[in-house]
């Protein structure tokens, strides 16, 4: 892929902005569509070309999780074709054990918890301590082990994670998806693989559905089709095969979104295209950018895609929302609220706690230290928005958080003394090309090391 590790600036001076933003920028491919597209892709039988893969933290790190398994990746620009195993990793036949590095890739970490619950001896690290290092999974690995396997894992299934698998079997598989719908996500795209039936009993609710719905769809493409009831709280999947996929990685949506409000917040336009019309999570957050005052504009093009404009006027004012149906586009919505004038308040967004970063404390924490107001709740967040510019003239940090920095990004652009950003490198996990597209839409920043 044409992607370098540690090309990204780590701290940059963001000065007051007299422009505002005009432009069409070129949004990244889905790393949530993507991750599971390439998983896929590698267990299916036979060849598969994916177009529009992101090139991103994510991405990588996935390709060379994919490459220590065995599978072949050939890459042109953001087409891939993967040469897929038939559901049985190549890397199964070594008598060695396996070591994969995550990186900071959460979704790649417990997606391929569940794959790789085939093989009989494989351990997931990371660098990342501080951040994906942190970050729980004891709901998956005890359910990992109600089907049979045997792990080893830090404090609430922290990393390293040693899997002895090899022994799968089917079975019933109860599992929390309070903290996170990743866990489901994994024990779907294992159930197949497996030689008897899967069924998967949820308890304690569900956060972010609408990913576990983009896991049943993706599934569905390539031939394997689960049942389950219309709440998601109970799944049945019967053993089968992978098919190939050829598939387009739509637009990200929450990247979109943090560039509408961004747009917003300077009284700018923007225009973004290729946007997956069936997004659930992105059309309920172009729904909350309307109840803050910034109305978006779209059509329907070929292919279930969507092209949206957004315009000014803008009339922003505070709005009580569901972060729940968007969750990854609150910290882009959060930096847009600090300009609206009124409170916003975001509920049911906890699970923001155990993200990259604690989007919630962090969030507010640097919000606050740039003279914003920000309050921190046990499962929301409000913001006191003065519908002006804020102080600004001092150094906030990202939290080794790719949504974080742009955030900050955003909020920078309405100060009164500038902004120091740190952390600004983590971009890469999600949109390397972030702060180069920012410049091209006519902010200017300088670059401190």
């Amino acid at each position: 892929m044409l992607y370098h590790d540690g090309d990204l600036p780590k701290t940059i001076f963001i000065p007051p902005q007299k422009a505002v933003f005009l432009g069409t920028p070129r949004i990244p491919g889905s790393k949530y569509a993507a991750v599971r597209a390439l998983i896929i892709a590698a267990l299916a039988d036979g060849d598969s070309i994916i177009k529009n893969i992101p090139q991103t933290d994510d991405t990588f790190a996935l390709l060379q999780a994919l490459q220590v398994l065995g599978v072949r990746c050939d890459t042109t620009g953001e087409i891939l074709k993967v040469t897929g195993c038939a559901g049985k990793f190549p890397a199964s036949e070594q008598s060695t054990p396996i070591c994969i590095d995550v990186r900071n890739a959460g979704a790649v970490l417990r997606l391929l918890l569940g794959v790789t619950a085939t093989l009989p001896d494989v351990t997931f690290t990371t660098n990342f301590s501080a951040s994906l290092g942190k970050r729980p999974n004891k709901e998956l690995l005890d359910a990992l082990r109600q089907l049979g396997a045997l792990i080893e894992s830090g404090p609430d299934g922290a990393l390293p994670i040693h899997v002895q698998g090899g022994n799968m079997h089917g079975g019933r598989a109860h599992i929390s998806g309070a903290r996170s719908s990743q866990f489901i996500s994994a024990l779907l795209l294992l159930a197949p693989l497996l030689l008897d039936p899967v069924d998967i009993i949820l308890e304690n609710g569900l956060v972010s559905a609408n990913f576990v719905r983009l896991t049943l769809q993706m599934m569905q493409a390539a031939g394997v089709t689960a049942q389950y009831d219309d709440s998601l709280r109970w799944f049945h999947i019967a053993p089968g095969k992978y098919l190939p996929l050829q598939t387009e990685i739509r637009a990200d949506f929450p990247t979109a979104v943090m560039w509408f409000a961004a747009t917003a917040a300077t009284s700018g336009s923007m225009r973004i295209e290729k946007l997956d019309r069936y997004s659930e999570d992105g059309l309920a957050a172009l729904a909350a950018l309307h109840s803050l005052g910034a109305d978006v504009v779209f059509e329907e093009q070929s292919e279930g895609s969507l092209t949206a404009w957004l315009t000014p006027p803008y009339m922003l004012h505070g709005a009580a929302l569901d972060g729940s149906l968007w969750i990854d586009s609150v910290p882009a919505l959060a930096a847009l609220a600090v300009f609206a004038d009124g409170v916003t308040r975001f509920d049911a967004i906890g699970n923001l706690r155990l993200k990259e970063s604690n989007r919630i404390d962090d969030l507010c924490s640097e919000f606050c230290k740039a003279g914003a107001h920000a309050e921190p709740g046990e499962d929301f967040l409000l913001i006191y928005g003065s519908g002006a510019d804020i102080a600004g003239g001092c150094v906030v940090d990202a939290h080794n958080d790719h949504r974080l920095a742009m955030a900050l990004a955003i909020i920078a652009l309405r100060t009164q003394r500038g902004l120091t950003i740190t952390g600004c490198d983590h971009a890469a996990k999600s949109y390397p090309n972030f702060w180069r597209e920012l410049h091209q839409l006519g902010v200017s920043f300088s670059v401190i090391d």
